[in-house]
């Protein structure tokens, strides 16, 4: 089986409202921060999944939500996706601060 061939799937991901939070639904436990924790389907399933994200959009739970086609592993298969379930690619808040390592002040 050569790499075109693999079987996709997709899962169903949105921001959350409150934070902004990349989030990946879960058709038993709601939205989740982690990929590996979404419903994966494929073909009609999709749809279901997105309508049932449409009441949390309707909601004000989430925005944007939308399907991402993924591998069997929970891989992304977009460059984009891959770089939204991987996280912040630069250092942010407390993270973001430089720590001072000089010797003397100005």
């Amino acid at each position: 089986m050569s790499d075109t061939d693999e079987e996709t799937f997709q899962v169903i991901t949105a921001n959350r409202l409150h934070d902004g939070i990349i989030v990946y639904f879960n058709e038993s436990s709601g939205w989740q921060e982690s990929i590996k924790d979404a419903t994966v389907a494929s073909g009609d399933e999709v749809n279901a999944l997105l309508t049932q994200a449409e009441q949390d959009f309707a909601a004000n739970r989430i925005v944007d939500a939308y399907a991402v086609e993924i591998t069997g592993a929970h891989v992304p298969l977009s460059a984009r996706e891959r770089v939204r379930a991987a996280g912040p690619s630069i250092r942010y808040g407390e993270d973001a601060v430089p720590t001072n390592t000089s010797d003397f002040e100005i």
